[in-house]
């Protein structure tokens, strides 16, 4: 199975290190703190697989940033997953409209995640 690339976006350096510690164990993870580095990495190829995208952050929130990389043609097929704790029916649509496979809201389950990621990876 080759290696594949899953790029965590996300303000908490909790969730990130949680993220990239136990995706790590299937996936190489990369991470961002916010959505003007993830651009950087988008930017530079990366080979990424898959990204999970926080909404709430500063600078460039996760549905602008979704907007950004479904605009761009290099990227736009990559899918996306928002993890967030903003759980309203109307931010879950507007997510899944932007273009988000999943709409996961906080507090998460990791193995859930995992299985979504497996799924979406290896249809």
């Amino acid at each position: 199975m080759q290696n594949r690339t899953i790029l965590v976006v996300d303000d908490s350096p909790n969730i990130r290190r949680l993220l990239a510690h136990n995706l790590g164990k299937k996936f190489t993870v990369l991470t961002a703190g916010d959505g003007q580095a993830a651009l950087d990495i988008l930017k530079n190829g990366n080979g990424i697989n898959l990204l999970v995208v926080d909404i709430a952050m500063p600078g460039i929130d996760g549905f602008a940033l979704t907007e950004r990389i479904k605009e761009n043609p290099a990227c736009s097929t990559i899918p996306l997953i928002m993890l967030t704790a903003k759980d309203t029916s109307e931010d879950r649509e507007k997510g899944l409209m932007l273009g988000a496979v999943e709409y996961i809201t906080k507090p998460f389950n990791l193995e859930e995640l995992g299985e979504k990621i497996e799924a979406i990876l290896n249809p």
